[in-house]
């Protein structure tokens, strides 16, 4: 009995001085490590790598969700567990990430690294060079399915695929395309007026407001506000003193001439099918457009203001050259035409002319005869008038005739000058 003690005695010392021990066999990472998963997936010529590692617990509840969930049990086992779940209705990303936990760092890093958004197609506008548009081209875009992914990735790890991976995004297209915006930049009006004859200071009005007004874009269903866009008209803005019309007489002002900028915008907005939701007639009828037809600006109470009621935007250029007033309304086409069409219902005589006598020699010459005489105004008796647009298709049929406006303007006698 000694012997036998002394014999188990010296084995077991023999075990220990040569460093032998035992070890639960769960608990043996050369074996596990051995069934560890490894995955490469590839795009694009990058090369993405998986490889699943061992997960020391660092307290007792994780310990319970490693062992619960399989984390670091042999690969076979991992992929039975995500079979189970894919089977009972789970999806193979819930399935794979339930055992491989570590996986979703590496989509994280693919799905940033190709996840791009699709871009579309701008239009471009610039009123003062040509072309006038330009237009961007559209960038499709890329989306990792990752359904999909995870997918691939467990049939490859069940089938021991070695051979990488190729991620095939989903391709997002854009939704508008250059070909879209194309159209978009047809001309859909176009109105003048002339103001050749016009003092310098009325022309510097004119051309200062359209400056401001000129590049505009109005995106669909916005509004267009003269006084908000041009600003207020003072001589610190850049406005000069011309004659204006106040309270039916013309007297000096500053920013006169302004409302023949308003009044030829109107006009183009009405030919490009605008929603016009305010516009005010003259007291006097001006000379530059159809009776109904002009659009009375301040900077107080009266304005012009017009909606973009079409599809998409529209871009409006606005030229002045000291001779002519010129607006531009580009978009899409638009199916049919426009024009307009005054009615004069009733027209008074003029009456009798103002004569002034010219002292200070500013029309007349001081060689004039004593008695000479000089019309320097046009008079204008009271005018009652209607506004419509008309309507008709490409080929010139009519489609319908509609009243905008009713208007009464006030007579305005005529100025003649007498040399002294």
């Amino acid at each position: 009995m000694k012997r036998k003690l002394c014999i188990i005695f010296f084995a077991a010392a023999f075990l220990l001085l040569t460093g032998f021990c035992l070890k639960p066999a769960f608990s043996g990472t050369a074996v596990v490590e051995q069934q560890r998963a490894q995955v490469e997936l590839v795009y694009n010529g990058h090369t993405y790598r998986y490889t699943d590692t061992f997960i020391e617990p660092t307290d007792h509840l994780v310990a319970e969700q490693i062992h619960t969930r399989r984390i670091n049990a042999p690969l076979s086992e991992k992929l039975k567990m995500c079979e189970t779940i894919a089977a009972t209705g789970g999806d193979y990303k819930k399935a794979m990430l339930y055992p491989f936990p570590l996986l979703e760092k590496t989509m994280a890093e693919i799905v940033s690294s190709i996840n791009t958004s699709p871009v579309d197609s701008e239009i471009k506008f610039h009123p003062q060079r040509k072309p006038m548009f330009t237009i961007t081209r559209e960038k499709t875009g890329c989306e990792v399915v990752e359904e999909t992914l995870y997918r691939e990735i467990y049939l490859g790890l069940k089938h021991g695929v070695k051979k990488p991976i190729q991620i095939r995004p989903k391709i997002l297209a854009a939704r508008v395309t250059a070909l879209d915006n194309v159209p978009l930049t047809s001309l859909r009006a176009r109105f003048c007026t002339d103001y050749a004859s016009s003092s310098e200071a009325r022309k510097n009005n004119i051309a200062l407001s359209l400056s401001k007004i000129n590049g505009t874009v109005l995106a669909p269903g916005a509004e267009f506000s003269f006084n908000k866009t041009v600003g207020r008209r003072t001589a610190e803005n850049g406005f000069k003193t011309s004659k204006i019309i106040l309270c039916g007489e013309y007297v000096d002002g500053v920013g006169g001439g302004v409302c023949q900028a308003s009044s030829t915008v109107y006009n183009a907005a009405l030919l490009a099918d605008m929603s016009v939701t305010q516009a005010r007639p003259h007291s006097l009828l001006p000379s530059y457009v159809q009776p109904s037809f002009d659009a009375m600006v301040n900077s107080g109470s009266s304005d012009l203001i017009f909606t973009n009621s079409s599809s998409s935007c529209v871009f409006i250029r606005a030229l002045a050259n000291g001779k002519r007033a010129e607006i531009e309304i580009y978009g899409a086409p638009m199916p049919y035409k426009i024009s307009t069409e005054s009615i004069t219902l009733a027209a008074a005589e003029p009456p009798p002319d103002k004569e002034e006598i010219d002292h200070q020699y500013k029309y007349l010459s001081p060689e004039s005869f004593p008695g000479e005489r000089m019309r320097i105004a046009q008079g204008h008796g009271a005018l009652k008038s209607e506004g419509y647009l008309v309507y008709r298709d490409h080929a010139g049929n009519f489609i319908k005739r509609t009243q905008i406006r009713k208007d009464t303007y006030q007579s305005l006698a005529g100025t003649v000058m007498i040399a002294p």
